[in-house]
């Protein structure tokens, strides 16, 4: 049996490589081989550069997500059903995204898993700031070496009232029995206007935010 020498396959790999095409006489499109050149380009991104975007779009998907949770339950007059994340379209988009939106709070309107070390540090954090009427101002910090996590603070706004405000002032009989069936362990109740309700968890990809740069 005849054996391929190695130089053979050389050339036949070589030709492979120099003429993909299966038509040797199809023209050669210069603007996709530009394109995929300068996507093959190394740029070099500063921390500081991922830090900046991220908290930006931290930023940026908290205000989205909080007016489109607004405006719907403004539309929907406030029903309790309305008030769900997962429903609205910046929460969805951005899940799309790898971004992974949450809310904690101490006061939960349903039992879930306690608060870990690091969210409950966190929490004491805002929580001085606003007992001492300090700004609460947003935070990024590096989860690990591929995920970033964006805190913000929830406000009670006066929309928010009919639910989470002072039971037989704002919360009225109606809602507080739907409440109680809904949520038989509810404590996100009794809340002023600008208290501060919980905590906007954002967990962003870093390939995500590198991505954009």
């Amino acid at each position: 049996m005849m054996k391929t020498s190695n130089l053979s396959y050389g050339l036949l790999f070589a030709a492979i490589i120099l003429n993909p095409s299966c038509d040797p006489g199809a023209p050669v499109d210069s603007k996709a081989v530009k394109e995929e050149i300068q996507s093959r380009k190394i740029r070099k991104v500063s921390a500081s550069d991922i830090m900046k975007l991220a908290l930006q779009t931290g930023e940026e998907i908290q205000a989205e997500v909080t007016r489109q949770h607004l405006s719907s339950l403004f539309a929907s007059k406030g029903e309790i059903e309305r008030c769900k994340l997962s429903l609205l379209p910046a929460f969805l988009k951005a899940k799309e995204r790898g971004i992974e939106v949450s809310r904690i709070s101490l006061y939960p309107r349903r039992k879930g898993r306690p608060l870990d070390s690091v969210e409950l540090e966190v929490y004491a954090a805002f929580e001085y700031a606003a007992r001492h009427e300090l700004k609460m101002v947003p935070s990024l910090e590096e989860i690990n070496e591929t995920t970033l996590r964006y805190w913000a603070p929830i406000i009670m706004k006066k929309a928010c009232q009919t639910c989470h405000g002072k039971k037989g002032v704002h919360i009225d009989v109606k809602t507080q029995k739907s409440l109680e069936k809904q949520f038989p362990e509810d404590q996100a109740f009794d809340f002023e206007e600008g208290a501060l309700m919980g905590l906007w968890q954002i967990k962003i990809p870093k390939r995500e935010i590198i991505k954009n740069l």
